[in-house]
Order: C-alpha cells, then sequence, then structure tokens
C-alpha cells in the first residue's frame, strides 16, 4: 500500500519566505516615508493653529508674547483664560518641544516643533513655517 503524505516541500516554503521577505522590504521604506509625510502634516497644522491663536490672544489681550504649557504623553496645552485654540487646546503628542514655551508676536523664530518622525520646523508667531532639520 502506498501512502503520500502531503505537506509543503522546502523549497516551496523557502520560496514562500523569500516572497514575504521581499515584501516586506518594499513595504517597510513606504511606511516609514508615509508616517513621515502624515508627521509633517500635522506638524504644519499644528504650528498654524498655535500661531493664529496667538495671533488672535495678541488683538484681544494686548500682549507681545504668551507662555504656554505643554504636555508631550498628552499634547494638551495649558495657558491663560483667553487663549482658547479651535477644536480645544491640544496639539499632537510626542513632540520634542520644552514643557514650557513661549510664542512671541511677529518674531520669526518664535517656537519650534520637533517630532522624530517629522523633522524640525521654526515658525514664527503667525504660524508661518520653515522646515529646518530632516
Amino acid at each position: 500500500m502506498n501512502t503520500l503524505k502531503k505537506g509543503f516541500t522546502v523549497l516551496e516554503t523557502l520560496i514562500v519566505a523569500i516572497l514575504i521577505g521581499i515584501i516586506c522590504a518594499v513595504a517597510f521604506p513606504a511606511v516609514n516615508q508615509y508616517q513621515a509625510t502624515r508627521a509633517q502634516a500635522v506638524m504644519q497644522d499644528d504650528g498654524s493653529r498655535l500661531g493664529a491663536t496667538a495671533q488672535t490672544y495678541f488683538a484681544e489681550t494686548f500682549t507681545r508674547s504668551v507662555t504656554l504649557g505643554y504636555n508631550s504623553a498628552t499634547g494638551a496645552i495649558s495657558g491663560p483664560e483667553a487663549f482658547n485654540m479651535p477644536g480645544g487646546n491640544k496639539i499632537a503628542a510626542g513632540y520634542e518641544i520644552p514643557a514650557e514655551f513661549t510664542i512671541e508676536m511677529n518674531k520669526t523664530d518664535s517656537f519650534v516643533l520637533k517630532h522624530a518622525k517629522g523633522g524640525t520646523y521654526t515658525f514664527d508667531g503667525k504660524g508661518d513655517l520653515t522646515k529646518t532639520q530632516e
């Protein structure tokens, strides 16, 4: 009686492993690029919101600077009661910025947002940005 064993040969398994390796080699750089692009877009939005809110705050309070607190774990922004960002006083979590920073009116390098995936952006008091590092 002839019994046939069903299963994959070593060669078939090796071919599948090689194909999975090739797919991963192509996918990982694409995912990393997407994450960097996404982080940069979020940073630009956060910087613009902070700058626009600061300009509104300056106009309403007749001041030229505002000092804000930042919680890197939650992204919460704390500051004077009159400092109200659209959608709540919160930006993305995980920025490498001081726990307390100051935004100054019309200063070209008023505040900096730095993120491991998005790079470093310097914002002026209006929220307009300049990319300073990769």
